[in-house]
């Protein structure tokens, strides 16, 4: 067996997640190294990626700063903590006569409609 290949099931998990990061940040060979063996090393770690870097961090103490440069302009970042992995979405808001707007990724608030709703009003009225 090769000495980068995973040797448990969690093991390749995070080989996995690394890869996974890779479509969002440019890591050399040497970062992606060390990010992967602190996580196999490290079942309770934590990976926080923002948009210039990347931390490391063990039950919320501070272990490592990582400058990497976010490459994928449709993220804002990424934590990885045990089992969770969760990528951060880019949210654009749009400002409209209506309200706002997402203008991508999910919102938990939008306009909810305001010119389908004026033009059904409108022609209820007509009809009267």
């Amino acid at each position: 067996m090769k000495a980068n290949e995973p040797k448990t099931y969690q093991g390749l998990i995070n080989k996995k997640r690394c890869y996974e990061l890779l479509k969002y940040y440019d890591l050399s060979q040497r970062t992606f190294d060390l990010i992967l063996d602190f996580m196999n090393n490290n079942p309770t770690g934590k990976v926080e990626c923002g948009k210039a870097f990347i931390t490391l961090s063990v039950n919320g103490e501070f272990v490592q700063y990582i400058d990497a440069e976010l490459k994928n302009s449709t993220v804002d970042g990424i934590v990885w903590e045990g089992p969770k992995y969760i990528v951060i979405p880019h949210v654009v808001y749009h400002y409209s006569s209506s309200g706002f707007s997402s203008g991508g990724g999910s919102s938990d608030w939008s306009s909810g409609g305001g010119s389908s709703n004026n033009n059904n009003n409108n022609n209820n009225n007509n009809n009267r």
